[in-house]
């Protein structure tokens, strides 16, 4: 409940032709909605005219970055036009000057991820040494991007309340995203379910500093910045250009904060607990909740105007004991087959009108007890109450930290590079090891779970109307969910009954649970994933052409475990079931499902195999775009994209996807020719 921040600071013709064609072929083709790169980036543009309205060729156009001194220029072309692509994000002041003109200054421009300002000029006769200068505090137009966007930035992503301080709860503010889940309990907890704009939660792309931030396995985001040490990010819906790609429904691009000329940063410390909750209104007692979570930023110059770096730590700290489920479990009585208590209308217990049927008259049951049953029931928890109610939870003793850090380098007047790597890890005590006298927290697992990813970036300024970008990127993702070890079945007396976790036993339906839902969890998974792009931008006369690539292959190894232990299912059914030829009548339900697992009847048994997987999958994709400013009030949009989809494949050879057609076609399997067509 008590929050305590501080920060510091410190000094130191043939052109219409191609547009032409490319706007047929765009006609013909649809595009990806969402941006795979660059979208880390902003650019300037704009028109530069004389006092009476008049285009201006040759003017020198330079925007500097005024937080770190860097600057790019380009000359306008003879349209008046000019255009500065691929600018890191910040404040930006722009200057243009032409002999037999005062110079013309104008800042507070901030360029913002994806971003695509406008910034017309309109410059005054006089001395170059004259400057008229205009403080632009207001938001810029766009008129050259199609897309539409939502901005969260830095101040937003820190000062608005959020749970666990998870900036993916911010993706809802843009309006079209809904959340509609989190990411499966087999992968890292870090990844949320959105939906934006109608679209599957799957057909979202995640980017952090121009570079594919998804987690191939559940198709969700891996683990994004923390508060302090996010920049911003923007959500982008509806219709985008053809530098766009591989997920429908939108893009959700961040990008991770860098350092200045100047040493800032800052600390923090979040601290709730328990002494100011309210105890929840189904528990005995308080959960006994402290969670802290501490660290701080600091960024600054290696070299005044050069190099930069930026470095954030942030850790988190959970205890609780939650004392929030009730479970009902055979009572010292009950153990012996006296049920006297449990049938007796005034106790209300459960299924008692059902056990009523199967006890004689001092209320003991006309079944024998099984022996593995009545073992297990050693184990559980002792209860007094008639009916074997007890309270039960599963406590969380939590450890995370996320480390980002980035380095920028201004190589020269031509040339920018920037690395960023960033590990995020999350260790989760098993339950059972917290508790161990309370078997009933084996229903929950462990975790130690660690995401790393690294990207590099370079920018290289041929000339004021030719730059060259390029991306490499990889991530990783290594989950490992971790059982309770407790008992297994041999261990109690079961039989013919081999789970392949050991020590592990799991039944559910019987008032109580063991193993189970941990078991749906349990598992181990790797995830890799490489990829490179590269993208052109060229300036000519009133058309802004784009044109890259990219390259990406993943690679996936998983085990899970989900009914390998072998799960039995109690319910008290009596089926309908004659005799068996050979086998005679099979032993049917007692009618309640307390009563069914202590003399041993189950009513279903699951299990399977574990199952690994071992996949790899690549992605390619190649566009070419172009932005005609055909007049001044009318700007064109237009490209086309080549992006095949490549199904994911195991390691052994076989294709992980159904060919219907070849299904059509009848063709034979050649990995197992016996197999029907």
């Amino acid at each position: 409940m008590h929050t305590k921040r501080s920060r510091f600071r410190g000094g130191t013709g043939s052109m219409r032709t191609i547009a032409s064609a490319m706007i047929v072929a765009a006609m013909l083709c649809c595009a990806g909605t969402n941006v795979v790169w660059a979208q880390a980036t902003a650019q300037i543009s704009g028109t530069v005219r004389d006092a009476s309205g008049a285009v201006l060729p040759g003017v020198q156009v330079t925007a500097t970055q005024t937080d770190i001194g860097t600057s790019r220029g380009t000359l306008t072309n003879e349209t008046g036009f000019y255009a500065l692509p691929n600018l890191p994000l910040g404040p930006y002041k722009v200057e243009a000057s032409l002999v037999g003109f005062r110079t013309f200054a104008q800042t507070g421009i901030v360029l913002q991820v994806g971003s695509n300002p406008v910034v017309d000029v309109r410059m005054e006769v006089g001395q170059v040494a004259q400057v008229v200068e205009v403080q632009a505090d207001v938001a810029t137009i766009e008129t050259r991007s199609v897309g539409v966007g939502t901005v969260i930035e830095t101040q937003r992503v820190v000062d608005l309340p959020l749970n666990a301080r998870q900036v993916t709860d911010l993706i809802t503010l843009s309006g079209l995203a809904v959340r509609t889940g989190s990411s499966p309990g087999y992968n890292m907890d870090t990844g949320v379910n959105i939906s934006v704009a109608g679209g599957t939660s799957y057909s979202v792309q995640y980017n952090l500093d121009g570079a594919s931030h998804l987690d191939m396995y559940v198709g969700t985001n891996m683990p994004l910045p923390f508060p302090d040490a996010l920049q911003e990010f923007k959500v982008v819906t509806s219709a985008q250009d053809a530098s766009s790609g591989g997920h429908s429904a939108a893009a959700v691009n961040a990008v991770t904060k860098s350092g200045g000329n100047q040493l800032h940063g800052d600390v923090f410390w979040f601290l709730r607990n328990a002494a100011a909750n309210a105890r929840d209104a189904f528990a005995p007692k308080n959960d006994q909740l402290k969670r802290n979570q501490f660290g701080g930023t600091v960024g600054g110059a290696l070299k005044k105007d050069k190099m930069f770096f930026f470095v954030g730590y942030q850790g988190t700290t959970t205890r609780q004991t939650p004392l929030d489920t009730t479970a009902f479990v055979p009572s010292i009585a009950m153990r012996s087959g006296d049920f006297s208590a449990y049938i007796n209308p005034a106790n209300g217990c459960p299924s008692a009108a059902a056990v009523r049927n199967i006890a004689d008259g001092s209320g003991k049951l006309i079944f024998a007890l099984s022996p593995a049953a009545v073992e297990i029931s050693k184990r559980l928890p002792q209860s007094t109450d008639p009916c074997g109610r007890v309270s039960t939870g599963n406590p969380l003793h939590e450890n995370r930290l996320q480390v980002p850090a980035r380095l920028d380098y201004q190589l020269s007047e031509r040339q920018t590079l920037f690395a960023r790597y960033m590990v995020t890890r999350i260790q989760t005590k098993v339950p059972y090891d917290i508790r161990p006298n309370d078997v009933l927290t084996s229903t929950g697992y462990g975790a130690d779970d660690t995401a790393q990813s690294l990207a590099f970036g370079h920018t290289y300024v041929f000339s004021p109307k030719l730059v060259n970008s390029v991306h490499i990127s990889g991530n990783r993702v290594g989950a490992n969910k971790l059982p309770a070890k407790y008992f297994g079945p041999a261990d109690v007396g079961i039989k013919n009954l081999f789970g392949y976790i050991p020590q592990f036993t799991a039944m559910t339906g019987a008032g109580f649970s063991l193993g189970l839902p941990a078991n749906f969890a349990i598992s181990t998974t790797a995830m890799t994933n490489f990829g490179v792009n590269d993208d052109v931008t060229v300036v000519r006369g009133s058309h802004q052409f784009a044109v890259g690539a990219s390259m990406n292959r993943g690679l996936l190894f998983t085990r899970s475990n989900a009914w390998a232990p072998g799960v039995m299912i109690f319910t008290g059914a009596i089926p309908n079931v004659g005799a068996i030829p050979g086998l005679g009548t099979p032993i049917v339900g007692t009618g309640a499902a307390i009563t069914d697992f202590l003399t041993g009847r189950i009513t279903s048994l699951h299990q399977a195999n574990p199952n690994p997987e071992n996949l790899t999958q690549n992605y390619f994709a190649a566009y070419l775009q172009d932005t005609w400013k055909a007049t001044r009030k009318l700007t064109l949009n237009y490209g086309l994209r080549w992006s095949p989809f490549l199904p994911m494949q195991f390691t052994d050879g076989n294709v992980y996807t159904f060919s219907l057609d070849n299904f059509y076609k009848g063709v034979q399997s050649k990995v197992i020719p016996s197999a029907p067509p």
